[in-house]
């Protein structure tokens, strides 16, 4: 056992007063949250990648909306000059 880990079992045996077995099964349980909670986060490179997907679908979602009123702007204004 590591020994950041015999600290916080001797930790759980005092302050919990919890059994040898039970404060063993804390410590492995404290340890797997904290791998599992590397593996989880977040990198810079993942960040950055989906920013730059997310503005790219940004603008191409504006650029039809654009296209769209501006076809809709000159149908309006052909159909008054008609008139």
């Amino acid at each position: 056992m590591q020994p950041l880990n015999i600290k916080l079992y001797d930790l759980a045996r005092a302050k919990l007063h919890l059994k040898d077995s039970d404060a063993m099964e804390f410590v492995s349980t404290i340890h797997e949250m904290h791998d599992h909670l590397d593996q989880n986060l977040a990198t810079k490179e993942f960040v950055s990648k989906e920013l730059s997907e997310t503005k790219f679908e940004i603008l191409k979602w504006l650029f039809i909306f654009w296209v769209g009123q501006l076809s809709i702007t000159i149908g309006i204004v052909l159909m008054l000059i008609k008139k």
